[in-house]
């Protein structure tokens, strides 16, 4: 689960685009390096889950079927197994994961979506992983990697250059501002420095927000590279961008013109940096930089999302589909920590709910609701929410006929006795979700930590920012306490007998209750008025 990782590393890595800063001169693998099509070798495994759940005898009004225990009990602890190895993006157990998901779709009779021949969806990702070591001298400073300088971008470089300063380096025309004319200075061929952010603004997220654009018209002039002093009173950031540095990330290419020029953080709590960059307009005197650096590695990464569809039994309602969805990817494993245990095993983030996504695949094929269903299972979540992105992007089927997206994810649970909503409040299901809770015992609870935004830090707000009502299903939490962090992200966040899978089979049944009734609703949901997605829901539906 991304959206309780409390260092905001999809924040960082949104803001300052350090995936699309490299050029595409160096991504050279070729997509014959991608790992091959899973194979079947995890279909025993697969099968047997799922033929875990007893059959019920016919009856004239059979009831809803839902999912056995010992089903769930199957799925979890194959997902969450040391065999796939945390379900890294990119790696082999996040492949054998996808894998496992394909082959229970088919062995539930889950179809393949229109025009696919296989139900993988796969995904080409560009990793990025920086330099552990550069040379950066600023001045008479030598700077030391991570302590003092940080580099997030860009490639090999060998200079030694003047330095230019730019003030904050905006350029904006609608506000008539341009901080390269107001410093009367020609960059090219320097290495152009520049206060972070727009102002002396000490709000960390609106100083970064900058940093892409900044970068851009630096190059655009022609700078051999960038540097931002990290000026902020605020110390934690810094090491959060540390530590975001120090990790391969993944994002998906675009068309956007690529930043190839080396981009750096240097730490400048005291302004000591500040004070002899400003100084070069009044003295005269050039202040000199050394840079030197291999640049980042960029490599071909090659995932998938995996998706099916059950048709609907009501044929004026089977034209539209409620998308179910949750993520399979987790984050992998680590090495020379020491420990006897170095997998991550994801139970709680997302086993659980991609093994609701198998149970509902059993379930709504043997008894299809009024309306289709489009099973989504997600690779790169924990990565910042990648795939379920490339999906809202790169539809199977068209978005406007999807009528809500329950999806699926969490952190671990603190109350048996409920499911929680993120955005319980925020579209007309509300009701059917408590309804659907209550069959099955539990009940429906909304947000606990509203302050925290969670609802647009998980992947249903890439569905939710096209307009789909999208809230997320997630096992009963009260609050975020040491019970959650305990394994949230941890190496204990493992299915074993002394797993609750008591309460997790409610949790799957709840969820597979609660989406057969919004499955089945006569009334398409919507957001409720003033939601601040309710006019791209419009738009997509082109309704009002």
């Amino acid at each position: 689960m991304k959206h309780f990782q409390l260092p905001q590393y999809t924040f960082i890595a949104a803001t300052l685009g350090v995936m699309a800063l490299s050029g595409a001169n160096a991504f050279s693998q070729k997509k014959a390096n991608a790992p091959n099509a899973p194979k079947p070798s995890t279909a025993a495994a697969s099968q047997a889950a799922t033929k875990a759940m007893p059959s019920t005898p016919p009856r004239a009004t059979p009831p809803d079927p839902l999912a056995s225990e010992q089903e769930c009990k199957a799925h979890l602890q194959f997902l969450a197994s040391d065999k796939l190895k945390g379900r890294m993006t990119g790696e082999a157990g996040n492949n054998e994961a996808a894998e496992y998901i394909a082959n229970t779709f088919k062995a539930c009779g889950v179809k393949m979506l229109p025009a696919q021949t296989t139900y993988l969806q796969p995904i080409e990702f560009r990793r990025t992983t920086p330099p552990s070591v550069f040379v950066l001298t600023l001045g008479k400073d030598t700077l030391r990697v991570g302590t003092d300088a940080l580099m997030t971008a860009g490639e090999a470089l060998s200079a030694n250059a003047d330095v230019v300063y730019v003030g904050f380096g905006i350029v904006d025309s609608a506000a008539k501002r341009d901080d390269y004319a107001s410093a009367g200075v020609d960059v090219r061929g320097k290495i152009v420095v520049a206060k972070i952010g727009a102002t002396d603004s000490t709000k960390a997220r609106e100083a970064l927000s900058f940093s892409r654009r900044k970068r851009e018209m630096a190059q655009s002039r022609g700078a051999l590279a960038f540097i931002e002093l990290m000026n902020l009173p605020a110390p934690p950031l810094w090491a959060q961008l540390n530590e975001f540095t120090k990790r391969p990330l993944l994002q998906i290419p675009d068309n956007r013109t690529k930043s190839t020029m080396p981009y750096f953080f240097v730490k400048d709590f005291d302004k000591r940096f500040t004070v002899q960059c400003e100084a070069i307009a009044t003295t005269k005197k050039p202040l000199a930089a050394v840079i030197n650096t291999a640049g980042m590695k960029i490599e071909a990464v090659y995932s998938q999302n995996v998706a099916g569809m059950i048709q609907g039994a009501d044929t004026a309602l089977a034209q539209e589909y409620v998308i179910v969805s949750a993520h399979y990817d987790h984050i992998g494993s680590v090495s020379g920590t020491g420990q006897k245990d170095s997998i991550f095993n994801g139970a709680r983030d997302n086993a659980m709910g991609t093994s609701a996504i198998l149970a509902a695949a059993k379930a709504f094929a043997a008894k299809p609701p009024r309306r289709s269903l489009l099973l989504l299972a997600f690779t790169g979540e924990e990565m910042g929410l990648l795939g379920s992105r490339y999906y809202a992007e790169n539809p199977l089927l068209p978005l406007n006929k999807a009528v809500y997206n329950l999806n699926i994810d969490g952190a671990g649970f603190n109350d048996t006795t409920a499911v929680t909503i993120i955005g319980l409040e925020r579209t007309t299901a509300r009701g059917l979700i408590e309804a659907g809770a209550q069959k099955i015992g539990l009940r429906a609870t909304a947000d606990p930590a509203p302050e925290q935004n969670l609802f647009d830090r998980s992947d249903n707000v890439s569905f939710a920012a096209k307009g789909i009502p999208a809230p997320t299903f997630a096992p009963g939490l009260k609050a975020f306490d040491a019970d959650i962090f305990k394994y949230y992200h941890q190496l204990g966040d493992e299915a074993g007998e002394d797993f609750n899978f008591g309460y997790f089979t409610r949790f799957v049944n709840a969820y597979l209750s609660v989406s057969r009734l919004i499955a089945d609703a006569q009334e398409r949901p919507r957001w409720f008025a003033g939601d601040k997605y309710e006019s791209a829901f419009q738009t997509l539906y082109q309704t009002k």
